[in-house]
Formats: C-alpha cells, sequence, structure tokens
C-alpha cells in the first residue's frame, strides 16, 4: 500500500532510535497508525487526560497531511509566474556566455542512441562560437545538415559539440561532423543552458586519465583533444536537470495571453500627466481668542477619565514701575516757615 498522490506523513521530531527504527519498518497501512511507544521519546511525548492518565497517543506520532487546491489562486498566473521566471534566468545566462567558453545544457533523457554524446545523460557539453542573440521573428536555420527552428523573443548561441570520451569517466572530447572536418556546431537554446561557463580541465602531464585506459581512447584524446568535468558539476547537472523537468511544466499559450492581458492594463504614459490638486476653501480668520480657547477644549476631552489637567498658570501683568524719586526730595524734610522780624527804632 502506497500513500496517494496528494498526501505526506510528517512527525514533529523524528527520531532515530532502535524503537522508531523497527516502528519504521511496519507495512505503510500499520506504520502511521500506530503510537510509537517503543520511542526513546514516549515518557515525554505520551499525551495525558486531565487526570493525568496517559491515552495511548502522543505528540510525536506520524501523521499523514494532504496537500489541497488553493481556491484562492488563479490558475492562468501559475502559467504566467513560471514562463516570466524562466525568461529572466535565460537573460541572466545570456549576459554570463563567453565566446570561447565551454557551457552545459539540459536535454531529455532518452533510451533511444543518440548520434552524439551517450544516452545516459540529461545534458550536453558545447564550446561558445558567438555571443548570444535574440530572434526578431520565427524563421528556420540549418547547421550541418540540421535544422532548426527559431522563435521570436527566444534567446540563441552558436556552439561547438563536445562528446562523451568512450572509457573515460567525466571526460569529453570534441565531436567531429559527418560532412566536414572541422568540429559539429549546434545552435543552443539559451533557455536550457545550466551552466553558462562550465570549468572543464584540459589533459596535461597533471591532470592523466587513469591507468588501464584503452589505447583507441587515448588515441581520440591525443587527435580532438580531451577535457575532464569535476564529479560535482556533474551531480549539479544531473540533478538540475531533474529540478527543471519537475518545476518549468507550464503553458506557454496561457502564459503569453495573460502577459498581453497585463500589458494592456500597463499606461506608459501615466507619468505624463500630473495629479489634480484639490482646490482649498478659503475660510474666514477666527478671533485667536476662541481659537485657543476651543484647542483647550480639544487637549481636555482626549484626556483619560480621572485625570485633569492641571491649568496653565496665568501671567501677571507686569505694572509699570513708579518714577523714582530724588534722594533730596525724598530726605529732606519739609521746609518750615519762618517768622518775619519787625524793623526796631
Amino acid at each position: 500500500m502506497d500513500l496517494p498522490k496528494n498526501e505526506f506523513v510528517f512527525s514533529r521530531f523524528p527520531c532515530g532510535c532502535d524503537g522508531c527504527w523497527k516502528h519504521n519498518r511496519l507495512p505503510i497501512a500499520k506504520r502511521y497508525k500506530v503510537p510509537r511507544r517503543d520511542c526513546i521519546l514516549w515518557p515525554m511525548m505520551e499525551i495525558k487526560d486531565k487526570k493525568g492518565e496517559g491515552t495511548g497517543k502522543g505528540y510525536n506520532d506520524w501523521r499523514v497531511g494532504r496537500f489541497e487546491p488553493d481556491k484562492q489562486s488563479d490558475e492562468r498566473q501559475y502559467h504566467a509566474i513560471k514562463a516570466d521566471t524562466l525568461n529572466e534566468m535565460t537573460v541572466r545566462l545570456a549576459k554570463q556566455i563567453c565566446r570561447g567558453n565551454f557551457g552545459a545544457y539540459l536535454v531529455a533523457v532518452s533510451t533511444k542512441k543518440r548520434k552524439r554524446g551517450d544516452e545516459n545523460l540529461p545534458y550536453y557539453i558545447v564550446k561558445w562560437n558567438e555571443t548570444p542573440w535574440q530572434a526578431t521573428e520565427d524563421k528556420e536555420t540549418y547547421l550541418d545538415d540540421t535544422r532548426y527552428t527559431v522563435k521570436k523573443g527566444h534567446w540563441y548561441c552558436k556552439g561547438t559539440w563536445l562528446e562523451k570520451l568512450p572509457g573515460a569517466r567525466n571526460w569529453f572530447t570534441m565531436a567531429r561532423s559527418s560532412t566536414t572536418e572541422r568540429g559539429w556546431e549546434t545552435l543552443v537554446d539559451v533557455s536550457k543552458v545550466a551552466v553558462a561557463n562550465l570549468r572543464l580541465r584540459p589533459r596535461s602531464e597533471r591532470n592523466q586519465m587513469r591507468i588501464g585506459t584503452q589505447r583507441a581512447t587515448i588515441a581520440i584524446a591525443e587527435e580532438r583533444g580531451a577535457w575532464r568535468m569535476s564529479d560535482d558539476d556533474h551531480a549539479f547537472l544531473v540533478e538540475e536537470s531533474q529540478n527543471r523537468e519537475a518545476n518549468n511544466e507550464f503553458d506557454m499559450k496561457i502564459a503569453s495571453e495573460v502577459m498581453e492581458e497585463e500589458a494592456a492594463r500597463i499606461n506608459p504614459n501615466s507619468w505624463l500627466k500630473k495629479p489634480e490638486t484639490k482646490k482649498e476653501e478659503h475660510q474666514p480668520k477666527r478671533d485667536n481668542k476662541k481659537s485657543k480657547a476651543k484647542k483647550e477644549q480639544l487637549k481636555q476631552q482626549n484626556v483619560p477619565a480621572g485625570w485633569k489637567k492641571k491649568p496653565s498658570p496665568k501671567k501677571k501683568k507686569k505694572s509699570k514701575p513708579s518714577p523714582k524719586k530724588r534722594k533730596s526730595e525724598s530726605s529732606a524734610p519739609p521746609p518750615t516757615k519762618r517768622p518775619r522780624r519787625g524793623r526796631t527804632a
């Protein structure tokens, strides 16, 4: 018994103790329905009732979840987002491609025998022969008797194929064309490029093939040249091919329709229109005393209940100082009248 397509299992703390290891080897029908009582964390994870007694269930038991479609999402927007993401990634890769460097692009894995390369590899290696360019129209072109369909708006770049060197792990050599003596040229769709600048180490004294390599393989390497890819790059390309195949599934027709609708809504000349300014109504000036009293009243309303704001202290009017008297006037006693003396005979 397998889980349905939209279901998954989860737990709070996935444990690797002996009890959980035995539990995970049970059939799926029983594995996710029986509590994990043999787990080392069971004394802490057991769910207890109000009386403190165990209920037989645990917080760390395996549970089954289900993915449900979101009713608020728009499926048409999903296709447009996928197409826009791929387009932005293509433009970024096109800027990274350098003429004369190596690159890797992804292809579908096929069980049939290919004309070039290894049928087990989900990628091809090329040497870039030019800078990328964007097609301005739909057309068909030929390279080495091979027809390629070019679509308007897509990015393309010419390159020379490298095929896998037989009997040598992660070694590649130049592919020879059946019509000409030079390398086999191809037209690469940049949207399928995984690595724009791939580092390949050429065959040298420090970078030799393993001991026991067949003489025919060594002869091809000496004639056409040989380059080795690192194991990490090979693992990345295999994983990237799986991610691209799983996450880049969208309907280009629906995506283009949504993008056209959004482009029609956008007005590129919207910035030319000046925003309308509201006319300010001229209000008559109020008395300053009334406006101040109104502000004080509003402040008292915003104050929390039970708290009164202290009134602002009134300013005392400054009285004009009285004119100072002179010292002579203030200290001197009032003048007394002297009696008149009569004249004597």
